[in-house]
Order: structure tokens, then sequence, then C-alpha cells
């Protein structure tokens, strides 16, 4: 579609255009996303080792605190967080259609932004970044937007369940894992990180994670991680096209329905993944394994539907509303806010700077409630900010490099009514 004069201006979408649900859930999942996070760069096998994390005083703690995350939040929070980039997708390319904007150099310049903030956030600075990998699934769900409703679910739904699975798998099967699965050397890594990390020698810190996420990459990880997040865009577009979540409010019968089902299965299947651990692979005629894979697989999209029922009942639930709403302004900022939190998490676990040094010292006892002070000062940061800016930072600057030109930092000053 080409621009004429007739043709209205692209332009970023304002406030009045946004759907506050999307925000109050991205706002929830950037929750989990930083408790995981922080869970999981500071555990085991990347900056502590088992023996650390045994001896330390509150390791009983630990581990019950450690299963409650992996029950409730373990990946949940990332299912949330990309099946929100996919329904966005869809509201964006509506909007944008209706108003005659050029939709498809407007995505390809905003995904191609993301992509890039993504890789320098990576290799600059957060080892554990998920921009570069949504930057790359946005691309491949660009080019599948034309499936017909019924591809696009049934793709999404096997990528959503089997594709990280299986490219594991995969890797493994090939021989390729086996090449980096070296326990002295994967050991001694994770020292060198350690010792970086609490001496403050980010530069070396850096460098040590991105090694890490290099072997990582060649091992499966990156192809595992773009199909499962492409599968939870997909997912996203296609709820996105029935308006289940732009027009809650005529669905909520819908989601009380499917509230509690997908809950209390969902959290049933994963209890009996956790429990099973332990099991000898022999059990089940040698088929344990896979059972606790495709109940991993199952439980975790069933647990965050159903935290997107209880949100959304939440938000449209009249007096209990505010529950949820505080969330609102940490999702209008999300991109922001994604970003702080890295480096809360730099902060917390290294001794750069005013840095608490606590990588091989600490586990989640420590870390939820730090989680929890930092996301409640994002809350009340992101709350102010709104109130004077229609932007947070780094959305400003995104949208300001996907349209070439700077929009209205400041909001409007309401007008004054007359007495």
């Amino acid at each position: 579609m080409s621009l004429t004069l007739d043709t209205p201006a692209p332009a970023p979408m304002t406030n009045s255009d946004r759907y506050l649900v999307m925000d109050v859930l991205r706002g929830f999942a950037l929750l989990g996303v930083m408790m995981m996070n922080l869970h999981e760069f500071g555990g085991v096998d990347v900056l502590i080792t088992a023996e650390q994390l045994a001896d330390l005083p509150s390791a009983a703690l630990d581990e019950r605190l450690a299963f409650g995350l992996q029950l409730f939040v373990y990946n949940k929070a990332n299912t949330l967080f990309a099946f929100l980039f996919g329904l966005g997708f869809w509201v964006q390319m509506e909007r944008l259609q209706a108003r005659g904007a050029p939709f498809r150099s407007i995505y390809l310049r905003r995904a191609g932004i993301l992509l890039v903030l993504g890789w320098i956030h990576l290799l600059c600075f957060f080892g554990w970044d998920i921009l570069h990998v949504y930057g790359i699934a946005a691309f491949i769900l660009f080019f599948c937007r034309k499936l017909p409703d019924r591809a696009l679910l049934w793709i999404g739904l096997v990528l959503l369940l089997f594709a990280r699975p299986f490219v594991t798998w995969a890797f493994e099967v090939s021989g390729i894992t086996a090449l980096f699965d070296d326990p002295a050397a994967v050991e001694a890594e994770l020292l060198a990180r350690q010792a970086a990390a609490q001496s403050g020698d980010f530069f070396t810190f850096v460098a040590l994670v991105n090694q890490d996420y290099l072997r990582w990459a060649l091992t499966g990880g990156l192809f595992g991680w773009i199909f499962y997040a492409l599968g939870r865009f997909f997912m996203g577009a296609w709820v996105a096209r029935r308006g289940w979540i732009q027009n809650a409010s005529d669905h909520l019968s819908m989601f009380r329905r499917w509230l509690w089902p997908l809950l209390i299965v969902g959290l049933l299947m994963e209890s009996t993944h956790l429990f099973t651990e332990d099991v000898p692979e022999t059990a089940l005629f040698g088929q344990i394994e896979l059972l606790r894979i495709i109940l991993n697989a199952v439980a975790t999209p069933m647990i965050a539907a159903g935290y997107i029922c209880a949100i959304v009942l939440l938000f449209h639930g009249g007096w209990l509303s505010w529950l949820v709403r505080p969330f609102a302004p940490v999702g209008q900022m999300a991109l922001t806010n994604y970003l702080t939190q890295s480096v809360a998490i730099i902060l917390i676990l290294t001794s750069v700077g005013p840095g608490l040094g606590l990588a091989g010292k600490a586990a989640s006892s420590t870390f939820i409630p730090l989680v929890m002070i930092f996301f409640t000062a994002q809350i009340l940061f992101s709350y102010f900010w709104m109130k004077v800016f229609a932007f947070g930072p780094a959305e400003w600057l995104w949208r300001t490099l996907t349209y070439g030109s700077r929009p209205r930092f400041l909001r409007r000053a309401r007008p004054a009514t007359a007495p």
C-alpha cells in the first residue's frame, strides 16, 4: 500500500488507542519474567554450583521456594509475554491498516529495531536477553500473517507444545550436544563467571556469559526458543483475530467457564511433572521422561491461559479491579521496565558499582524479596512517569526510530473546564 495525499500519515498508537487489559497482562508477565530471570541466572549451572546451593543456610527454604517458582512461574511468564506479542502484532496490524498506513514497512522496521536492540542488550550487558529471540520470531510471524485461522491455530499449537522438546531431542540424537558436554569444563566456566561477578569485573563477566550463550545456541537452545516463541506468537495472533482480549467484556462468561478447569488441570499436571523428577528412568517401561516432557509441555500454556482468565475477570470485576490495575503502567512501558530489570539483576548478582555480589551466595529466599521490592518500585515509578509522559523512555526511542519522527513525549494538558 502506498501513501497518497489523502492517506492518513502513519503515527504511533496514542494512549487512548490502547487496550488497558493488555497492559495489565503485560505488567503481570514482567513480574514473573524478572523472578525467573534472576532465579535462573543466579541459579545452578550458571552462577552457583549444586554443592554451594546445598551449603547455604537457607537451603531447605530455597528448595521449597524453587519448587513454587517451577510450579507457578517457570515458562508461564514467558508464555504469557510471548502470547501478548502475537496479540499486539495483530492489534497493531488492524489499527495501521484501518488508518491506511503502510503496515509492512512499519512492522518490519519495528521488528528490525527490536532485533538489533536485543543483540546489543545480549552481547553488551545481559546474557538472559529474550528480545533478540522475539525479534527473529517477529519476522517469521510477519510472513505467516495470512495463514488461515485453522492453520494458524494448529501450527501454533504444535510449536507451542513440541518445538523446544523436539529441538533438544534432535540435537542430542545428532551428537552435537555431546560435543559440548564436559562436566569439568562446564564447572570451571561456572566458577570463572562466579569469580568475575563477585569481583565486579563487568567486562570479563559479560564475555564469560556470552561464551556460555554461544554453547547454548550451538546445542539448539536458540533454535528451540525461536520456535517456542513463535508458537506463542501464533496463538496470540489467533486469539486476537477473535477479539477475545480486545473485547473481553463481551466474553466474560467464557473466561469464567475456563478459569478453574485450566488452572486446576494445569497445576495438577505440572505438579505431577515436578514430583516425578526423581523417579528412575526405567519406570513406565522406560517412558517416564517422555511422559514428564508431555505433562510440562501441556501444563505450561494451560496455566498461563488460566492466569489470563483470572486477570481479565479481576480487571472487569468492579471493586476487585484494584488488585490488577497497578500492573497497567508497568505494561505500558514494558520495554523500559524489562531493560531496567536486567540492570537490577546484574547489580544483585555482581559487585559492579553498588552491586550486591550475590552470585554463588544466595538463592530464591533472597532473590524473591528483592524482586518484589524492585517491582514495587517499578509500579510506583511507572505510575508517576505515565502521569507526565506519553511513553516510557525506551518506547519513545523505539517509536521515533520506527516512524522516523519524534512523537510528543509529554502528555497534553487537559483543557480547563468552565466554572
